[in-house]
């Protein structure tokens, strides 16, 4: 049986375009123009879901959501209004509606969020892990993370803030011979600069025999450093080291001190170079809920510049103001909802297809390849990587690009 949804809307242009929206989606629309009209549709047949105005000619959309909340069973509830105040959101909010948009209305956000009351958009499974990560520098960093905790050699992690050091350290204690002793940070910008030395000392005795964590290691000044240095070369301290560093340390670190902490080098690299981990990342922050490709992509292309730590605070932010079980767009933050026009992604595509065209054309003008002949390698890894989006159909791929069937069938024939 075709699903019904009902549209309380008394801009008749508005509630045709909605129709429009819901017939798309292989469902039925029923209009009416009125909270009580509304109200005896309801009493009339079941629907999956409702669209709300919040003003109506009769009553207040929020009247009638209170009335739609006292039903044994009600539908899920999307309000829209033209005039948004806090007072209309938190009371929409309380009464229990879905969703809240604002006019103008964007008919796509509508779209996908009627899809998503139908079909909720699955994603991959939660990891088990602490640390996630498929991309080739998580790796790298996981092979050196699984060194470190067989053994007992002092650690030196760098890489940006938010980027994870914290809990790659806290990974390498939790599964090293040590796991049983104390792990004590120490951060040199705590303490006031007459009493720094003393602060290390104090950590260094909590500690013990267990690990010793420094974070921020190449900011310390360097009477501290040589005070640390020498707590090290006169074999006082018995701890482990770990030492954190979100810049490049070794300039900022005296020579001894340095190649001290820095038997086994981890660097951890920023998110934007590890876009490929970022659904696995959102996933594990979200509890229950899924996103939806729209908002992936957007995370995608967002640049976090304060990496892993930033996307925990963005999913957070759209767990809170998300009602249902998919996180769409609309439910980002702002700077990520609405990104500039020019990505990071971009400019790395720039980059490298800069580095690509040097390695194929430096060399004698003879030489050179054919301009055709870049053009296709190019357009051939595009529409492959646009085929396998499209479930490998040519059909819907073409349609998706306002592209001729021929054409794109005789293109993928001469890959």
């Amino acid at each position: 049986m075709t699903r019904a949804i009902l549209i309380i809307e008394d801009e008749y242009a508005l509630a045709a375009a909605l129709s429009t929206v819901v017939r798309r989606l292989d469902a039925t629309p029923v209009v009416t123009a009125s909270g009580q009209g509304g109200i005896d549709k309801l009493a009339a047949q079941p629907f999956a879901l409702i669209i709300l105005d919040v003003g109506l000619p009769d009553m207040s959309g929020l009247k009638v959501l209170e009335k739609i909340q006292a039903l044994s069973q009600p539908p899920p509830v999307m309000i829209i209004t033209a005039h948004g105040t806090l007072d209309t959101a938190l009371e929409a909010k309380r009464l229990g509606a879905r969703e809240y948009f604002l006019k103008p209305l964007n008919l796509s956000d509508i779209q996908r969020a009627i899809r998503e009351v139908f079909a909720p958009v699955k994603t991959e499974q939660r990891a088990d892990t602490t640390m996630i990560g498929n991309s080739e520098p998580m790796q790298r960093a996981f092979a050196v993370i699984a060194q470190a905790s067989g053994n007992d050699a002092p650690v030196l992690l760098q890489g940006p803030p938010g980027s994870g050091k914290s809990l790659a350290a806290q990974v390498i204690h939790r599964h090293s011979a040590r796991s049983e002793k104390p792990l004590i940070i120490f951060r040199a910008d705590e303490w006031s600069e007459d009493r720094t030395e003393v602060a290390l000392d104090d950590a260094i005795a909590r500690a013990g025999d267990g690990v010793l964590f420094l974070d921020e290691i190449s900011t310390w000044p360097k009477p501290l450093q040589a005070a640390l240095m020498n707590r090290f070369s006169s074999g006082t301290l018995k701890a482990r080291l770990f030492s954190a560093s979100s810049q490049e340390a070794a300039p900022h670190l005296r020579e001894d001190l340095f190649y001290a902490l820095a038997v086994l080098q981890i660097h951890l690299p920023p998110l934007r170079e590890r876009t490929s981990d970022i659904p696995a990342l959102a996933v594990s922050f979200l509890g229950d809920q899924v996103l939806s490709a729209e908002a992936l992509a957007l995370l995608k292309a967002h640049e976090w510049s304060g990496n892993v730590r930033e996307l925990k605070t963005a999913m957070a932010h759209a767990a809170a103001v998300c009602s249902g079980s998919t996180i769409l767009p609309h439910h980002l933050p702002a700077s990520i909802a609405k990104p500039d026009e020019t990505t990071h992604l971009d400019e790395a595509m720039k980059r490298a297809l800069a580095a690509w065209l040097d390695q194929k054309t430096t060399g004698p003008d003879e030489t050179m390849p054919a301009y055709d002949d870049l053009l296709e390698t190019v357009e051939s890894h595009m529409l492959d990587t646009l085929l396998k989006r499209f479930d490998g159909k040519p059909t819907r791929l073409a349609t998706a690009l306002k592209m001729n069937r021929a054409t794109l069938r005789r293109k993928l024939r001469e890959e």
